[in-house]
């Protein structure tokens, strides 16, 4: 536990330095985009001695750890809001549609994997193998504007983009669902192939159980260790990089505000976004990783 939890700060810790080294270091002033190309040379420094840009570095940093060691992550140079009320108001918009995109993709994928494994190396299981190839390798960038164009453009049946409707989210979860339905096909197809062939499988079907108690009952529990840990990966993976599906379908969440602070310059909320994206990711694995040795008494023990 000390070790998974030093594990835990270590990364945090990179990541905020990481984050704000290369954030000071890319090309762009963030005076010059809020005061344009017309300003005279004393606005800009005394707004740059406002913003604190014009210390060093080392002393940037420091100066930012201490301020969000008491919980403070600033101000957004661009609207003077606190960063705090940002995350609040975008978060729960990014955590609903992850959440929504992991149903989606359990739905679909522990079913395909498990029909995948029942008829392995038939014409079933390859049609399964090859549908899932397909749609892991499709890209949320095409895989998105693709839905929108069939199922909103052609056919007028979900909304465009944007955030009006209860029926906005279907598309971005489906683009993001899809995916992760995918990888989950290929991981429950292997996991059930390793675990049929395992004896106390053989002694069920002989103690003459049926072929579903048999199925759901012994052989998928077996198989959802290695699932499990793919899940909790993609959960964070889905936390962490819904920047992009955020951007194409205006869903105003956390990665559209890391995109829209990265094109203002706006070092505080980029650093915040950062953070929180990189927070996501960590405790959600850091959690798998204690419900893996809670199922797994070989993890648990070292063995």
């Amino acid at each position: 536990m000390f070790r998974r939890t030093a594990g835990f700060f270590t990364v945090i810790f990179g990541v905020l330095l990481l984050t704000f080294l290369l954030i000071h270091l890319v090309p762009g002033d963030p005076v010059e985009v809020m005061l344009g190309e017309s300003a005279s040379t004393a606005d800009r420094e005394q707004l740059r001695t406002d913003l604190g840009l014009n210390q060093p570095l080392v002393q940037q940093f420091g100066h930012y750890l201490g301020k969000l060691a008491h919980g403070d992550l600033g101000q957004s140079i661009h609207t003077k809001t606190p960063i705090i009320e940002l995350i609040k108001t975008r978060y729960p918009a990014t955590v609903k549609l992850a959440v929504l995109s992991l149903i989606i993709g359990l739905a679909i994928g522990i079913p395909l994997g498990i029909y995948a494994a029942l008829k392995a190396n038939h014409w079933q299981d390859f049609l399964v193998t090859i549908v899932s190839v397909r749609f892991s390798a499709m890209p949320a960038f095409w895989l998105g504007p693709m839905l929108m164009l069939v199922f909103a453009v052609w056919l007028g049946w979900l909304p465009v983009s944007g955030m009006e409707s209860h029926a906005s989210i279907i598309l971005p979860a489906l683009t993001l669902g899809f995916g992760l339905s995918a990888i989950l096909t290929r991981m429950t197809r292997t996991s059930m192939l390793e675990v049929l062939n395992e004896d106390f499988i053989r002694t069920a079907r002989a103690k003459g159980l049926s072929e579903n108690i048999v199925i759901f009952r012994h052989a998928l529990r077996a198989a959802l260790l290695p699932i499990i840990t793919v899940v909790g990966l993609q959960m964070g993976s889905l936390l962490a990089g819904t920047v992009i599906t955020e951007t194409i379908f205006s869903w105003d969440g956390i990665g559209r505000l890391l995109v829209e602070s990265i094109e203002k310059r706006d070092y505080p909320v980029t650093q915040a976004c950062v953070l929180v994206v990189a927070l996501s990711y960590v405790v959600v694995n850091f959690l798998t990783d204690l419900l893996y040795s809670k199922l797994d008494p070989r993890v648990r023990f070292g063995a």
